[in-house]
């Protein structure tokens, strides 16, 4: 499989879900999610550039730019790693706006089901990037917005539990601010990785 249909299948994946996610937080009144599904189309949004930056890379290749593919792929995974920061600052606002205003009692069985579907489509997702992700800083940075959004997932069931058996509604605000501390601290050694390597492959031209 190549790198660009292996990204594609990613990307149908975490598109699909998220719109899907969305429409059963806005009708369950889960923060967490909504800030999942905002998560995923952050997935989107890195996939869809990995995609791009990897047929920029292709074209490179095929006019013998050598810096070209990799200084490509590298501005990609530090546009991902930056997506992923800006995500996280925008769910501690949100947690925190909701600790201080009310809001509808949240559907835990809705969430439960909906996070179930969630974990199963990362899984998947997460699998057909893996082996390309430890060699390839493109689909690395791809592979780690779909690592962190299977975490994610995990935490949706975790709070949809606890909803549903001991309706205890403060579990939404509080994993949504386990997910936007997940992400912050997934995003910054992707960014810094990313960096570093923009400033040797920029050494290396001149």
């Amino acid at each position: 499989m190549n790198k660009i249909h292996m990204l594609s299948i990613g990307l149908f994946l975490s598109g699909g879900f998220s719109f899907f996610e969305w429409t059963a937080g806005w009708w369950s009144h889960s923060l967490t999610l909504i800030t999942d599904a905002g998560h995923m189309l952050s997935d989107c949004l890195a996939l869809s550039l990995a995609i791009g930056a990897a047929w920029l890379a292709h074209l490179a290749i095929q006019k013998q730019d050598s810096l070209g593919p990799q200084t490509a792929e590298i501005a990609a995974a530090l546009a991902n790693g930056i997506g992923l920061l800006v995500l996280a600052v925008w769910v501690v606002w949100e947690a925190v706006n909701r600790f201080h205003g009310e809001h509808p009692a949240v559907a835990g069985e809705v969430m439960l089901v909906t996070a179930i579907v969630g974990l199963g489509v990362n899984i998947i997702a997460a699998s057909v990037l893996h082996d390309h992700s430890q060699h390839d800083f493109n689909v690395r940075g791809a592979f780690l917005h779909v690592l962190a959004d299977t975490v994610s997932s995990a935490g949706v069931i975790v709070s949809a539990v606890l909803i549903w058996a001991f309706h205890w509604n403060w579990v939404d605000q509080i994993i949504s601010l386990c997910i936007a501390v997940m992400l912050g601290i997934g995003s910054l050694p992707l960014i810094f990785d990313s960096l570093q390597s923009l400033q040797r492959a920029s050494t290396a031209k001149h």
